[in-house]
C-alpha cells in the first residue's frame, strides 16, 4: 500500500488512507479520512454493536404485552 497523509487523501477525494503505522489497538492497515478511524477497529465495533443489538431485542421481544 502506499503511504499517504490523511490531509493528501481528503485532497484527492480517496475514502481511505495508509500512514504505515499502526493504530493503538496494533492493526496494520487502512484508516478512514472521515474521521481517522481504523479500518479493522471500525469492523470490531459494527459486529460488537450488532451483538448487542441483537441481545437488546431478544430481551426486549419478550417484555412486550399485547394490548
Amino acid at each position: 500500500m502506499k503511504i499517504i497523509t490523511r490531509t493528501d487523501a481528503a485532497r484527492v477525494g480517496q475514502l481511505k488512507y495508509y500512514t504505515g503505522k499502526p493504530c493503538r489497538n496494533g492493526h496494520l492497515c487502512e484508516r478512514y479520512t472521515v474521521n481517522g478511524s481504523c479500518v479493522e477497529c471500525n469492523a470490531n465495533h459494527t459486529i460488537a454493536q450488532r451483538k448487542r443489538i441483537k441481545s437488546l431485542m431478544a430481551h426486549a421481544n419478550g417484555l412486550v404485552v399485547a394490548v
